[in-house]
């Protein structure tokens, strides 16, 4: 697969941390919450919290997770994985992200439950990770990889931090072949994206860094309705966030939002569930 010139990894890495410090920011810590991902439904109306915390549940259900695991949380949002992790497991987990407001959030909420002697939080980009190789039993990633201008390199880094044996374990937005080419632009612009894979590529490129894929699912029907609940809570509460954020902001998030619902609905839009081993 073709290699990206670093000067679009700089410019697409600047830009993703722009949009998230920027009013990403207040949707997804006022809305979202803590803990900012696709989440799992088992019920109608069920809140969108309860479905991620079964995402976490989901995807940890998928592995053998013992104490003392160290584990590279990449793009990590608030912290709210790798708090679970720690917590539920006893794993130690290094929490990297590339958005300073997000760390800063993530640290306060890891000291508030006493976490911090499990929990570490560092800036890093995915593209050129700051750690040894083999120095972790798992790599875990939440809808970030969507975010990498060379998706390539990226698992070639994973592979590289990780043991032999070790486990990434990740879940992603996926933008299913075939889908005209105006909504990728759509879909790409409301998250920032630089390109947007489907199954197929990532089976090939976790070949190519040396992972085997062991466990993969599709959970794309979740796509829908987590959009679908954003969106209504940014129309609930739209006056506090039109004072937070602007109108012009509330009304270009909330048509886009829509715009993933029905992209989802339509199965332009996909998430799916890898486990993979070095």
């Amino acid at each position: 697969m073709e290699r990206r010139d670093p000067n679009d990894i700089r410019r697409v890495v600047s830009a993703t941390k722009d949009y998230y410090d920027g009013p990403a920011n207040e949707i997804y810590r006022h809305i979202w919450g803590e803990n900012i991902h696709i989440g799992y439904f088992e019920r109608d109306a069920e809140s969108l919290p309860e479905a991620m915390d079964r995402s976490n549940e989901r995807m940890a259900e998928g592995v053998e997770l013992g104490e003392g695991d160290r584990i590279l949380d990449v793009g990590c949002g608030y912290g709210a994985l790798a708090r679970f992790l720690a917590r539920n497991y006893g794993c130690e987990v290094v929490a990297s992200n590339i958005s300073e407001r997000e760390l800063e959030w993530g640290r306060e909420l890891t000291a508030e439950e006493g976490l911090e002697d499990k929990v570490a939080f560092e800036w890093a980009d995915f593209h050129d990770l700051p750690f040894d190789q083999r120095e972790f039993e798992y790599y875990w990633s939440q809808e970030a990889f969507l975010h990498a201008v060379d998706k390539a390199k990226v698992l070639a880094e994973a592979s590289r931090v990780l043991k032999p044996g070790g486990r990434l374990v990740f879940t992603d937005l996926l933008v299913r072949d075939g889908t005209p080419q105006e909504d990728r632009a759509r879909i790409y612009d409301r998250v920032k994206s630089p390109d947007m894979w489907d199954t197929h590529h990532y089976v090939e490129a976790l070949k190519a860094a040396g992972l085997t894929v062991e466990t993969h699912e599709d959970w794309s029907e979740n796509v829908a309705p987590t959009y679908a609940w954003v969106r209504e809570q940014l129309e609930k509460r739209r006056p506090e966030f039109e004072e937070r954020i602007g109108k012009e902001n509330v009304d270009r998030t909330s048509q886009a939002l829509q715009f993933w619902v029905d992209a989802a609905n339509d199965r332009k839009i996909g998430w799916e569930y890898f486990v993979a081993t070095k």
